[in-house]
């Protein structure tokens, strides 16, 4: 993870369950420039506040939520 931690992306993409989204949340941000967009998917609609949550307290602010049938698709970016 160090050697993928030495790079910011424009876009990094995270498509797993809510309690490892949740999980890697703390170093989401490591990985962005204040212009870049994490986009998280494989959320199921419940799990989709405690997701939000980590996100922000993670200090990324939360630009789109996207749905289809059950699933959530986030869209985030640092806080300016």
């Amino acid at each position: 993870m160090r050697r993928l931690e030495e790079k910011e992306y424009d876009i990094v993409l995270v498509n797993i369950v809510a309690d490892v989204i949740i999980a890697l949340a703390p170093v989401l941000p490591r990985f962005l420039r204040s212009e870049s967009r994490l986009i998280c998917s494989g959320i199921l609609d419940s799990r989709l506040d405690d997701v939000t949550a980590a996100l922000q307290k993670a200090g990324l602010t939360v630009r789109g939520i996207r749905a289809k049938e059950d699933w959530r698709c986030v869209t985030a970016g640092k806080t300016p």
